[in-house]
């Protein structure tokens, strides 16, 4: 559900998906598929993104940053939303072939290896008419999905056109990510967000207030 709800809200392909002209979005890299389903599954590292965006004076389209990230670490979310990840090679990491292949199999999505075998410079997830049409089933028949939906549009807007590379950088930038030992669960950051999201209310009514 996770990574056709990320699919779904991707663009269109800037061409066709080379072994795949019916697609209806692309997401390019695996890299870059990680690291959304990292801020997705994460919501204490989405916030603090959010955050970011509000301390640099950078625009989330249609979003506050500041309301958003203060929506995601209300009361038991950040605990009950949170699916960690383990710090490998490149950050954050899951094993995804199972479930590629699961959405490959019901004609749901297509993958495109660019390069030759062995070769392969970066694999590229192509969303399919099926696939469009199921996740727009899950959204109005099932309610209870919604937050993933909800939760994986957020996330694209805020990556923006960033590569996965570039969001990468991003995420190893907390130290808490950065110093995760190989193969262990990446480390929560959710206090030290809260601290964060309070600091910043406080100063933006002080701001006001003056």
């Amino acid at each position: 559900m996770r990574i056709l709800f990320l699919l779904d809200h991707c663009p269109r392909p800037d061409g066709e998906c080379s072994d795949h002209p019916d697609a209806v979005a692309m997401l390019r890299g695996q890299k870059k598929l990680q690291a959304l389903d990292f801020w997705l599954r994460n919501p204490d590292y989405l916030a603090d993104e959010l955050l970011n965006a509000a301390e640099a004076g950078r625009s989330v389209p249609g979003v506050s940053p500041v309301e958003r990230a203060a929506a995601l670490l209300e009361g038991d979310e950040p605990d009950l939303k949170s699916y960690p990840m383990i710090r490998w090679r490149y950050g954050a990491y899951e094993a995804l072939d199972d479930a590629l292949a699961l959405l490959v199999a019901h004609g749901l999505i297509g993958i495109d290896a660019i390069g030759t075998a062995p070769d392969i410079d970066r694999w590229d997830y192509c969303l399919l008419p099926a696939g469009r049409q199921d996740a727009q089933e899950m959204r109005s028949q099932e309610p209870d999905l919604s937050w993933y939906d909800e939760r994986a549009a957020l996330v694209l807007l805020l990556a923006g056109d960033r590569s996965g590379s570039a969001l990468k950088e991003l995420q190893y930038a907390q130290g808490e990510y950065e110093r995760t030992h190989f193969g262990d669960d990446i480390v929560g950051i959710l206090p030290r967000v809260r601290a964060r999201l309070a600091a910043l209310q406080s100063k933006t009514r002080g701001g006001l207030g003056a």
